[in-house]
């Protein structure tokens, strides 16, 4: 007794014949960005950490609602600048080496991940503590996933 369930769906004609991709390169899945997307999860990201800073550390630092404003967007920029140099290559590499893996939530996850072990290397050897700069790094990791996931509908999937 011989199974056809399925087979109502396959082409006769074309069952022994090559099949539709032979003689093409198959390329595997890419994940693309362009600077629209770098830049707008950039400044998501600076904005993220300049809140949490100013909520952290800044609290009582004024007397209204206006003033904890002026505070975060002097943060963010105080933040852009030292991310031009630190975070943003470290953004842009990191976007490179996934381009192969398709799955966004790996993305979110490996942009929390490595900032936040970078950061916390990094001011701990500084500070020679591990407290803080664990807390400082969480919000860095944390500002720069968010960031990824805020620009998951700009990157270009091509499976």
């Amino acid at each position: 007794m011989t199974e056809t369930a399925g087979d109502d769906a396959v082409d006769p004609a074309r069952a022994n014949g090559p099949s539709p991709g032979a003689g093409r390169l198959v390329l595997a899945p890419r994940v693309t960005f362009g600077p629209t997307a770098f830049m707008t999860g950039y400044a998501i990201a600076c904005l993220l950490v300049a809140v949490m800073a100013t909520v952290g550390i800044g609290w009582g630092t004024s007397r209204d609602f206006w003033g904890y404003l002026w505070i975060i967007i002097i943060a963010a920029f105080y933040a852009a600048g030292i991310g031009l140099v630190t975070a943003a290559p470290v953004g842009l590499v990191l976007g490179l080496f996934l381009r192969g893996v398709p799955n966004q939530w790996l993305h979110v996850l490996a942009f929390f991940v490595v900032p936040t072990l970078l950061a916390w290397l990094v001011i701990g050897l500084i500070a020679g503590a591990v407290g803080v700069p664990l807390l400082m790094a969480l919000a860095i990791g944390v500002s720069s996933a968010l960031g990824r996931l805020a620009v998951w509908q700009l990157m270009d999937v091509r499976v």
